[in-house]
């Protein structure tokens, strides 16, 4: 595989829409709960960045009210709705620089894919007003006891190829599949306060949450699985697997990292 740097998935092609559909669907519960407990409340100024579909926007915006604003940032917004308190920029953090003052700055499956990540997290801090919060989450992918049921052994070869295959990817482009255990040291190092981390997971029956999310993944990146040796066929049947009630995968476990910026004495 061609080695370069960047996001594994690409929000142009025609599976996005999806895939961006099926992580909300994962994930916005937990990080809607994430971030009540961290108290966030009307009149904030919060950063989502690597928004996606805007699900987690669109939320953030309510909660924060017409006195608050969120501003959204991803690579291609395109899908991302507009709000009368949401600013949405298209860009690259590597090289952005994020307004001061933010309560709150959230970013979720980002950090895992940069080479740059600790200098980008610092960067992050810095965007905090003080005693503001940063909630980091990423998935741990070296984790790969997924398979609670399959239907078949070839069932549980083809998963398990297809995990070895799209993480091989994601590590020829500068992702770390194992960031995630180390966010909460990073924050320390950097003088955060409070900082804590919640791991979690669950369970999902074929034709549901993650499972759905592979499917659509194993479109998205075909060429490059094929490339790493599955075949059309395996992925044929791949995607039947994925859709059959008789599989459970748990999901990636989900390291979830807050710590707030200290606050003058």
């Amino acid at each position: 595989m061609t080695t370069t740097t960047g996001y594994m998935f690409d929000n142009s092609t025609d599976e996005a829409a999806r895939q961006l559909r099926f992580l909300g669907e994962i994930l916005d519960s937990g990080t809607r709960r994430i971030l009540t407990e961290i108290g966030l409340r009307p009149g904030w100024k919060v950063t989502d960045l690597g928004a996606g579909a805007g699900t987690l926007t669109s939320w953030l915006a309510d909660q924060v009210g017409p006195g608050g604003h969120v501003t959204a940032v991803d690579l291609d917004p395109r899908y991302i709705p507009a709000g009368a308190n949401v600013t949405v920029r298209a860009g690259d953090i590597r090289t952005m620089e994020l307004d001061g003052s933010q309560q709150a700055v959230v970013a979720r499956l980002v950090l895992m894919h940069l080479p740059e990540r600790e200098q980008v997290l610092a960067q992050l801090v810095h965007a905090l007003a003080p005693g503001g919060a940063i909630v980091v989450e990423d998935w741990d992918c070296t984790w790969r006891d997924m398979i609670r049921r399959s239907p078949s052994p070839r069932a549980t070869q083809l998963v398990e190829q297809f995990q070895e295959c799209l993480q091989s990817f994601g590590e020829s482009r500068g992702a770390d599949m194992g960031w995630a255990k180390r966010a909460q040291e990073a924050m320390l190092r950097l003088g955060l306060m409070d900082v804590e981390s919640r791991i979690e997971s669950r369970s999902w029956y074929g034709g549901t949450g993650i499972c759905l999310l592979h499917r659509s993944n194993s479109i998205q990146r075909e060429p490059q699985l094929l490339e790493a040796g599955m075949t059309h066929e395996d992925l044929a049947e791949l995607r039947q697997v994925l859709m059959d009630p008789e599989l459970v995968l748990s999901g990636y476990l989900m390291h979830s990292t807050v710590g707030r910026r200290p606050s003058p004495a």
